[in-house]
């Protein structure tokens, strides 16, 4: 692939710390206000001219869609050819463990109507998948394939939630990325999404999940999610 595009990464809770790996890193944009710090900020990887987008509105925080669609539309405003979208979300999937990741490979969207479009032919272009999985495969990182159910949030699920996700076969859920994945495809962006995967979801569990649990997972995922992106980078 062309050496010579331009990668964003849009980070999600817990893998904030990706933004280190920059050199040369200049700020673009900055925001404090909301529930999550946004920074954009572009900088170099082994070579690699890349963008990283900390920080997204979720639709539980705002429905104005300028809002919640930033990160996608600044994207394309400066000229992202690939767009890598990361989340933190709940493993559904019993054969998930804590910390592994998981490429979107489809999306149940649970989000309101008025955040949907017309579905694109390249939205999960199988060739970008196979690449990003052949990549994974040649860099010994354990990669999961799965579909993705977002919800608005902000409340973590029910056990009946749970129990219906399990039933019609979902893999993780969050309450993010559907929207930019979406809108992407609607731009023409090449766009892959990545799930790391921070607590496991049980229609039998007892426990509360909480922010703090999530960003500890964030954490634990780190070395094995900064390698895949950093092979991702490399390769592209």
């Amino acid at each position: 692939m062309n050496p010579m595009k331009r990668i964003g990464i849009i980070l999600g809770s817990g893998l904030d710390k990706f933004s280190k790996e920059l050199k040369n890193a200049d700020l673009l944009y900055e925001d404090s206000v909301g529930i999550h710090h946004k920074r954009i900020t572009r900088g170099f990887i082994g070579g690699k001219e890349v963008t990283i987008f900390q920080g997204r509105n979720h639709f539980y925080e705002t429905q104005l869609l300028n809002k919640i669609y930033f990160n996608v539309n600044s994207a394309k405003e400066l000229g992202i050819d690939l767009l890598i979208i990361t989340n933190a979300a709940g493993g559904v999937n019993p054969n998930f463990k804590v910390a592994d990741l998981m490429l979107i490979t489809s999306h149940l969207n649970f989000i309101l109507k008025k955040i949907s479009f017309r579905k694109h032919k390249k939205l999960y272009d199988k060739e970008l998948i196979g690449w990003v999985r052949n990549v994974a495969m040649k860099n010994h990182i354990k990669l999961h394939t799965g579909v993705y159910c977002s919800s608005t949030g902000p409340v973590y699920e029910t056990k009946s939630e749970i129990n219906l996700w399990k039933k019609i076969n979902i893999d993780s859920v969050g309450m993010s990325t559907i929207p930019e994945i979406l809108l992407a495809g609607k731009l023409g962006l090449k766009t892959i999404a990545i799930s790391c995967i921070t607590n496991l979801l049980s229609g039998n569990m007892e426990e509360k999940i909480d922010h703090s649990e999530v960003m500890e997972a964030g954490k634990k995922a780190y070395p094995v999610f900064s390698r895949l992106l950093k092979a991702i980078i490399n390769d592209y």
